[in-house]
């Protein structure tokens, strides 16, 4: 039987200490066997407290890069109110991109993917990974579109360009202990990817879409 952590912790440090838990049982136990019960005992916290901050237990794994892609809708909602828009939105993207890459820590989105065997992850990691995708799909997408990107070409890029960093932290955490900044590895993604120019204003009308 678990004990449960010493209570009375500061609020701040809970889900912290939520992911602490949960990456802990997934290695011990595996992930389908270990239930949000298992995880707050470990814990020391409610359900109510567990539920607060997350909706399923794989969102522990993901809740940093969570957090990265919540300042990155931020950071991209100041920039609409201060900068200025237009054909400088995608610029604006990319921008938010690198800042979230630079920031992200090497934390539990790398162990998932590192040890995502003895965890027994399995499809669970791939339901996890299209989630943030669709997620940050629609944050880039509608901020092109405010810039002035057709709606079917925001669509496209903001797909592209969101699929370039969900592979460059997929491939940056694979690479283990002595992986190279991930920024780098997200300028390679975007190489990769032919993302270096910008589907611009009337895009849609091309296509016979407007």
């Amino acid at each position: 039987m678990d004990s449960p952590r010493r209570a009375g912790r500061p609020r701040a440090a809970s889900r912290e200490i939520l992911e602490e838990a949960a990456c802990e049982l997934f290695l011990e136990r595996g992930y389908d066997a270990t239930s949000v019960a298992d995880i707050t005992s470990r814990a020391g916290v409610s359900r109510s407290t567990f539920f607060n901050y997350v909706e399923s237990k794989s969102d522990l794994l993901w809740a940093r890069f969570d957090d990265a892609v919540e300042q990155l809708r931020a950071t991209l909602a100041r920039r609409r109110e201060t900068g200025p828009g237009g054909d400088h939105a995608e610029e604006e993207v990319r921008g938010a991109l690198a800042a979230l890459a630079a920031d992200l820590p090497a934390e539990n989105v790398a162990l998932a993917y590192t040890q995502a065997g003895a965890m027994g992850l399995g499809e669970e990691l791939r339901i996890a990974e299209a989630r943030r995708l669709v997620m940050l799909r629609d944050v880039l997408a509608g901020h092109l579109r405010r810039g002035g990107t057709g709606s079917l070409a925001a669509q496209v890029r903001a797909t592209a360009l969101a699929g370039a960093l969900l592979a460059a932290v997929r491939e940056w955490s694979l690479a283990g202990v002595g992986r190279p900044p991930l920024p780098g590895v997200l300028e390679t993604a975007l190489a990769a990817g032919g993302l270096g120019g910008y589907l611009g204003r009337g895009s849609d009308e091309h296509l016979g879409l407007g």
